[in-house]
């Protein structure tokens, strides 16, 4: 590069931003929607937008026209700086500004120029050309009319654009277009008022003036990019990151070591800007590194960009590439069933790789999907075959998949293995059932855990010592089965057994024997309240109990006077008579009831309801650790408690005061936030004071009291 000469430099680096980038720069975010009226004649506006960063001997000052039309006009007058020290709590004057440069900061000249920057600048040769170069990219049309105004106006653009992209990245180029100054005749910690504007008025073109505070003091480095981390490739390495609306980057330049952080290599000359889009209008930064050596270790750094042309703390990370080519896949020669329950797998590979891990044997009860690995540990890379446990499987596919020492995996086409089974099915298991009153016997059991069971055989008899029938000729298919009895009979209790099929219609030993009790069909008599009293806290019952033998439990339910339906308060033993109903509220009405179910499941009739009302004594708790301190200084009396409600009720306190021998008399109300109080106006001499608690349903507490002497002066 340093060979070539300055206008191939430009040409180039242009080039390269144009196929990379959408610039996005501080000061011309605004450039690309430039109409064909920025190069009319007539006069126009632009503001000036201004930035300052301060240290603790300098403040750095960047700015720029808002129009790309304002710029050119501007190249050709420069601008004036001046400043103002501002004392902490005045307002700033008009008067009294001092100017910072002799002659209008403009445009560097082109020869003055490429000494000051350098041939190697490739930013600041973007900003030359922009300003200096004969034409810039797009070219215009060799149209007339308003397309050629078009062209010029998107040229204009383009050359604003990117010089001003090139000025927010480099501090040399913003200082050779005469957009940016350092000011190092500033004390530390005093304040100062910016201002910059067109150092002439024109007749093309109106501006306003720019102005910025800034306080001298050392600023902080601009932190990292946010979030760094990586993606690996195979031979690449994609680096990304977040930004930030704290940080506001012009742009990023990422530095890669390969020595282990002991040297850096800048990997773009230009600087990396994001990308924005109608399909992705808040794209994340990213930088592939596309020149890697798989497992290699990288060391990265990203810096942005600040404004200033300055870079910031780098983000930094290690990362690498890695092999993402799976080896050849195997391919499966046979398989043979070598016992009745184990099944060899082989298999051939040609041309094994030389970064071959092994296989793995992997198995589905489908030839397409669902494939599971059938040992943990790869298999070595000369292993051939493979011995299966078919586990009461009569059919099942297999699938062997080659892994190299990257982890890559590529699977052979699947292959059937078939069975020959000669195991009956297990037992089933937890056989159990249930028989409502009109005789319906719904029976249930596990699942066998063989995969080739198609149904079972369910068989009853009355007497378990009696042959057991078949209820159906074909095999059930499901774990649940409904039958039908009769349950007007003497005989108590019916049996059932159950057997599994497999699909070779091999058939289990029978479960265990079932016994279950035909239904009772009379339901217990009810039970009958004939005590209810009540207190402030609860409601107690007194019933006479059913008569009936069989109850095997009693529930009790409760019902107050805003509840729709009844609940359930409490299930009971049989013969309890006596139940104490606690959670209640004072003053509200609960009506209850209680029925009977027997062993068999029948409920009797609900007992007819009884209704208890709690009611309120009116007491509350008083207030504790009452203290009263006389403040002598400030002549008043504050008085401090502690309070817990223990009730959900509104509630406040009332303060009351005697004075000598007198009664105490209500003094003030103070609400429940409260627990201190403060009595302005003390009377001398002898003084009581009181606290009591009143609440929104009538209670009241017991006031407590206490007495001081007081003397005023």
């Amino acid at each position: 590069m340093k060979n070539m000469s300055h206008k191939s430099i430009v040409k180039t680096t242009i080039k390269y931003i144009l196929v990379c980038f959408c610039v996005h720069s501080f000061f011309c975010s605004t450039v690309f929607g430039q109409q064909v009226d920025d190069v009319e004649t007539q006069v126009r506006f632009a503001s000036l937008h201004l930035i300052a960063q301060a240290s603790a001997d300098s403040v750095v000052l960047r700015w720029a026209p808002s129009t790309a039309g304002g710029w050119i006009i501007a190249n050709n007058i420069g601008y004036t700086v001046e400043r103002i020290e501002v004392e902490r709590g005045t307002e700033i004057s008009n008067e009294g500004y001092a100017e910072l440069n002799e002659q209008p900061l403009m445009p560097m000249l082109l020869e003055e120029w490429k000494a000051y920057a350098g041939l190697d600048n490739h930013l600041s040769a973007i900003a030359a050309q922009a300003i200096y170069g004969e034409s810039f990219m797009p070219e215009p049309l060799s149209q007339g009319g308003l397309s050629a105004l078009k062209n010029a106006a998107d040229e204009l653009s383009n050359r604003y654009s990117f010089a001003l992209f090139a000025a927010d990245n480099d501090a040399v180029t913003a200082n050779a277009l005469g957009l940016r100054l350092v000011d190092k005749e500033v004390k530390n910690g005093a304040r100062y008022a910016y201002r910059v504007y067109v150092s002439q008025p024109t007749n093309e073109y109106n501006y306003d003036t720019a102005y910025v505070l800034v306080t001298v003091k050392e600023t902080p480095k601009w932190p990292e990019p946010d979030n760094l981390n990586y993606e690996s490739g195979e031979g690449n390495i994609k680096l990304k990151w977040d930004e930030s609306d704290m940080n506001s980057f012009s742009g990023y330049y990422v530095y890669r070591s390969a020595d282990g952080g002991q040297s850096y290599q800048m990997m773009n000359k230009i600087p990396l800007v994001v990308v924005s889009t109608k399909d992705n209008p808040e794209p994340k930064p990213f930088y592939v590194d596309t020149a890697t050596v798989n497992y290699t270790m990288y060391r990265y750094r990203v810096y942005g960009i600040t404004p200033f042309g300055e870079l910031s703390i780098p983000a930094e990370i290690a990362a690498w590439s890695k092999d993402l080519t799976p080896p050849l896949p195997p391919q499966i020669r046979k398989t043979e069933q070598i016992s009745s329950s184990q099944v060899k797998i082989s298999w051939r590979m040609e041309d094994s790789p030389d970064d071959l891990q092994g296989f793995y044997v992997a198995r589905s009860a489908s030839p397409v999907d669902n494939f599971k690995f059938i040992h943990d540990k790869a298999l070595s890379g000369n292993t051939f075959e493979y011995v299966d446990d078919i586990l009461g499987e009569t059919e099942s596919y297999y699938s062997v998949a080659a892994v190299d020492t990257a982890g890559n995996l590529s699977f052979s086409t699947s292959v059937m293995a078939a069975f020959v089974d000669t195991i009956p099915p297990s037992v089933p298991q937890n056989l159990s059932g249930v028989i409502d009153t009109t005789g319906k016997v719904t029976l249930t059991w596990d699942l066998g855990s063989e995969k080739n069971i198609i149904g079972y055989r369910v068989l009853r008899a009355n007497n378990r010592n009696h042959e057991f029938m078949q209820l159906t000729g074909h095999v059930h298919p499901d774990t649940v089965f409904v039958d039908s009895i009769n349950i007007e009979t003497l005989t108590r209790y019916v049996y059932y057994r159950v057997a599994a099929v497999n699909n070779r219609h091999q058939h289990s030993e029978l479960s265990p024997v079932l016994q279950l009790m035909r239904p009772d069909l009379l339901p217990p008599v009810e039970a009958v309240f004939y005590d209810v009293f009540v207190t402030d806290s609860c409601v107690n019952l007194k019933w006479h109990c059913s008569s009936s033998s069989d109850v095997a439990q009693q529930m009790l339910y409760r019902q107050s006077e805003s509840d729709k339906e009844w609940s359930l308060l409490a299930s009971l033993e049989p013969g309890v008579s006596f139940y104490s109903d606690n959670d209640v509220l004072t003053n509200v009405k609960y009506f209850y009831t209680v029925s009977s179910i027997d062993s068999s499941g029948l409920v009797s009739p609900e007992a007819f309801p009884v209704s208890g009302r709690p009611y309120d004594t009116g007491y509350r708790e008083a207030i504790k650790e009452l203290s009263v301190v006389y403040d002598a200084e400030n002549k008043v009396v504050t008085l401090e408690w502690n309070y817990q409600p223990s009730d959900d009720e509104k509630y406040w306190f009332v303060i009351y005061k005697s004075i000598g021998e007198g009664d105490y008399k209500e003094y003030k109300a103070v609400s429940s936030e409260e627990r201190i109080f403060i009595d302005r106006f003390p009377s001398a001499g002898q003084s009581g004071y009181g606290v009591l608690v009143k609440t929104s349903k009538g209670g009241m507490s017991d006031m407590v009291k206490t007495t001081l002497m007081i003397e005023l002066e």
